[in-house]
């Protein structure tokens, strides 16, 4: 070979070099993409150097503005699958997203995306975290009646619930479920092993945690509590069928001593649940004495608009859970009554109103155990816990049977042991699932009845 030709040879094999190396710059990784991260066919898989980021956010109702739990959100596009499912406070977080352009789909039984706010757009930065903005869905309340939407877990035994409709004028304060339940009580310190007490827990709607009160041990400790509710002013109430007392707290969960010789709620045995009524006076299930009986809102005997004496409501030895209406119209359990009386709807002056239900079976109006029950004041439906049988029965305001839903299980809508339950303004329903340690909210039913 000649020097010439070895000279030539040698500059074609520097400019290929060049090529190669695009004259000393990175090359950039070709990557389908259709305006989101994808080819418009499926999915891509990021190559492993392409540099990523966090996205951060959260998922709120459009009505409420609290945030959702349980929602299951998808960078789409991307293979294998970049998912992540909000918190209780609707808060999730997005790791390893590849930095560009990236669209979110999200998913929650029960819920939609507001289709008016467009798609969900975020923008990701290599190596940094993104804030993206809130994102609302908002209810179906037009979905399949009574069907699962989250599950509030982390609970021991859950027992009673019921709602605090929140505050009105200048103290606006949101309304809330506020549920029975154990907690852990440390000793002294130095006790390895936390004493297991009963105590309250306050959650918003949408299943975040707000507050916990109550557990404490020898001092005004709940030794059995049954029942639980909340007055127009926020003030929580809990019976103690253990200690024979109806313990108060405030709003923000301090306990509440009793006036020094006052007699408050005189009368009760056994107290097993309570209710509040429009007027601010209470009924107590006397589970000891077979009796609903009538508080005024000092605690004392309660009289009606006359000033007559409002009497006792005569029960059976199987008096249980007790609910309200919206015409202070009183429901109870009677489960020690004849055939056709377990469900029972009173006046405040003792009228008996309805009577439907039987002891034993797993037919419709049948129950095994029931435990509580609550009404929808949107259309009067009446839903019980028959906790024997694992499932809640629905019935029209006036005592046919509707629906029921439940099964014993694990799995998402089954209960193991279900006790309390509570019906928001909206119709939502919340159970106790005692045995699975979990509150489970459910859709509304649907306020037209006909064809369901």
């Amino acid at each position: 070979m000649t020097r010439p030709m070895a000279k030539q040879i040698a500059k074609l094999a520097l400019v290929a070099v060049f090529l190669a190396l695009g004259c000393g710059r990175q090359a950039t990784p070709a990557i389908p993409w259709d305006g989101y991260g994808g080819d418009g066919s499926g999915s891509f898989s990021p190559p492993q150097s392409l540099p990523t980021g966090t996205i951060t956010g959260r998922v709120v109702d459009a009505k409420t503005g609290l945030g959702i739990a349980d929602v299951r959100i998808e960078v789409q596009g991307v293979s294998p699958a970049l998912t992540a499912q909000t918190d209780g406070s609707g808060n999730y977080m997005l790791n390893a997203v590849p930095a560009m352009r990236v669209k979110l789909l999200l998913e929650k039984v029960g819920y939609s995306y507001l289709q008016g706010n467009g798609d969900v757009i975020v923008q990701v930065l290599p190596g940094n975290t993104v804030t993206a903005p809130d994102i609302k869905l908002s209810a179906q309340l037009d979905a399949v009646p009574n069907a699962f939407l989250l599950s509030i877990g982390n609970l021991d035994r859950p027992r009673a619930l019921t709602l605090d409709p929140g505050g009105d004028g200048d103290s606006k304060r949101p309304a809330g479920l506020l549920v029975i339940t154990r907690e852990n009580f440390q000793l002294f310190g130095s006790i390895q092993t936390p004493i297991r007490v009963w105590g309250v827990r306050r959650f918003n709607l949408a299943g975040g945690l707000e507050n916990r009160f109550g557990a404490t041990f020898l001092i005004h400790d709940l030794q059995n509590p049954e029942g639980i509710a909340a007055d127009l002013g926020g003030d929580v109430y809990v019976t103690d069928t253990g200690s024979n007392v109806i313990r108060a707290y405030s709003s923000f969960g301090t306990y509440i001593k009793p006036t020094e010789n006052a007699q408050s709620f005189p009368g009760i045995n056994k107290p097993y649940d309570i209710q509040v009524l429009r007027t601010g006076q209470f009924a107590v299930s006397s589970a000891g004495n077979n009796q609903i009986l009538l508080f005024d809102t000092a605690k004392g005997p309660a009289h009606d608009a006359r000033g007559n004496l409002l009497k006792p409501i005569t029960g059976s030895t199987g008096l249980k859970g007790l609910t309200v209406d919206a015409d202070d119209n009183l429901y109870f359990i009677d489960d020690a009554a004849s055939a056709g009386g377990v469900i029972k709807k009173v006046s405040i002056a003792g009228t008996l109103l309805l009577q439907f239900g039987y002891r034993g079976g797993r037919g419709p109006g049948y129950f095994e155990h029931p435990t509580d029950l609550a009404v929808d004041n949107r259309n009067g439906d009446i839903y019980v816990v028959d906790a024997g049988n694992n499932r809640i029965q629905r019935f029209n305001r006036d005592g046919a049977f509707l629906s029921e839903f439940g099964g014993m299980g694990a799995g998402n809508g089954q209960f193991n042991n279900p006790v309390g339950i509570a019906v928001d303004r909206e119709g939502f329903v919340f159970v106790s699932d005692s045995n699975n340690n979990r509150i489970q909210k459910f859709a509304p039913a649907r306020l037209a009845q006909a064809g369901y």
